[in-house]
């Protein structure tokens, strides 16, 4: 039961300051210079889905970063470095709130909800990637845009019990990453990590094949819960360690029950 397992890494943000769901471009950079260094393989979204589906293939070392929401800093912060490294990433991107081009102000970092904020009511999009922008890192082969659904709503929605709702804003999502990106997705990432079975139902018969969640753990077959590790603003030397243990069932199991003691 080592090396089982596929860690997945949930990032929000790189950008400078100290805040919450955030990394700093320096120690983002020594986070990926020490992945690349050590010999750690970063996944594409394929790749996963290959490995997920084929379990006899060897894991060792394999790790998938993954980022939520799609903003802009990914664009200016992350994808320069994952770049350099020749290192691999996902976006899941909101889709009604990504516009095609626009005209940007100088980027001013801001906490997370402030910036949602700003978006929600000010229509501030240009705090996320454009098409433009998006089409560009998964050209370039460094970043694949997958989903994140249309609006963000999807929590509200299963509250509601809306499952209408649920299937138009998974569907628009798809069509709108076809549109502008002249691609599938079979990549989901439910907002806020919010789904029930009803949810996945559906979302399996609009043709998603890897659901992700916020929920910690291991990934060794499961494709409908993919369970992540939520990142730090904290160095190499924390990442690593972790990406061992949540690639061995076994070791995760241990960790896991001391950390919630």
């Amino acid at each position: 039961m080592l090396n089982d397992s596929i860690p997945v890494v949930m990032y929000h943000h790189v950008m400078p300051g100290d805040r919450e769901l955030n990394v700093t471009p320096e120690l983002f950079e020594e986070q990926m210079a020490e992945l690349k260094r050590k010999g750690w393989k970063t996944l594409s979204a394929d790749e996963f889905l290959y490995l997920m589906e084929n379990t006899k293939e060897k894991r060792k070392k394999c790790v998938l970063l993954t980022f939520d929401d799609g903003f802009y800093d990914n664009y200016l912060y992350a994808y320069p470095v994952l770049k350099k490294y020749k290192l691999r990433g996902v976006i899941f991107v909101i889709t009604d709130f990504v516009r095609n081009e626009i005209k940007r102000e100088k980027f001013v970092p801001c906490p997370h909800k402030e910036m949602w904020s700003l978006i929600f009511a000010h229509g501030r999009n240009d705090y996320l990637c454009t098409w433009k922008e998006l089409r560009e890192m998964s050209e370039e082969r460094v970043f694949d845009i997958e989903s994140h659904g249309s609006t963000h709503d999807i929590p509200y929605y299963i509250k509601q019990r809306d499952y209408a709702q649920i299937r138009e804003d998974l569907r628009k999502s798809k069509e709108l990453i076809h549109r502008y990106l002249s691609k599938e997705t079979y990549h989901l990432c439910w907002p806020k990590g919010a789904y029930d079975e009803k949810a996945l139902e559906i979302a399996v018969r609009e043709g998603f094949r890897v659901l992700y969640t916020t929920e910690r753990g291991v990934n060794t077959e499961n494709l409908n819960c993919i369970k992540r590790l939520p990142v730090k603003c904290r160095g190499a030397d924390w990442l690593l360690p972790k990406l061992k243990i949540y690639s061995s069932s076994l070791l995760s199991s241990i960790y896991l029950k001391i950390r919630i003691r």
